[in-house]
């Protein structure tokens, strides 16, 4: 490649390069709202363990009850509380997001992981959004919160692993591409939500 061709394409990664930090830039902020919902719940956690009978802020009525939730077995389905399992998975990704914010330009296979513990993350959330609605009955305010954060999270690193070709060049990524070219990838990240509410909704109203 000429020299004036090398030139010619500075400008277009030049470009690129503030599109994928405001990207960053969302990542970072969901996460760090996610993990204060997280260290929220891991303090309310707490408290209930020392004292069962002391109420929390979020304790509004039966339907919405962060006791209710907390001292659900679904709360603690993998031993520690979901809330410290969360935060980690917060930390993880917000602290890529810092990266990314910085300037720096992930790898590949880094964006990848990525991306699959942000898609993780929200399948865990959804099932546990199902367990709130239709069997344990009672709704944590912090959860919808940590539930958005994760969404949030899952359709920013859709876009930002696309624009980095981190999908690779198989069957998945040309899915992927064209989720994203056509604008279907956000409409299933929005959908997720509203279905998310809607079971919600329908279990707790």
């Amino acid at each position: 490649m000429s020299l004036t061709q090398d030139r010619a394409a500075e400008p277009a990664v030049q470009r690129s390069a503030p599109a994928d930090r405001r990207a960053w830039w969302v990542v970072l902020v969901a996460a760090a709202a996610g993990l204060t919902f997280t260290t929220v719940q891991i303090m309310e956690k707490i408290t209930i363990l020392k004292d069962p009978t002391a109420g929390l802020v979020c304790d509004i009525s039966t339907t919405v009850s962060c006791t209710n939730v907390l001292n659900a077995w679904q709360s603690s389905v993998l031993g520690p509380p979901n809330a410290l399992i969360g935060a980690i998975m917060f930390a993880i990704l917000g602290s890529g997001a810092l990266g990314g914010v910085l300037g720096g330009r992930p790898a590949r296979n880094y964006l990848l992981v990525l991306w699959g513990l942000s898609v993780f993350f929200a399948l865990f959330a959804t099932w546990f959004m199902f367990q709130t609605a239709f069997v344990i009955g009672s709704l944590c305010l912090w959860c919808t919160g940590i539930v958005t954060a994760v969404l949030a999270i899952c359709a920013t690193l859709t876009r930002i692993a696309h624009r980095a070709h981190a999908f690779g060049t198989g069957r998945f990524a040309a899915l992927m591409d064209t989720a994203v070219r056509s604008s279907l990838d956000l409409i299933i990240w929005g959908g997720w939500w509203l279905g998310i509410a809607a079971m919600l909704a329908v279990g707790l109203l």
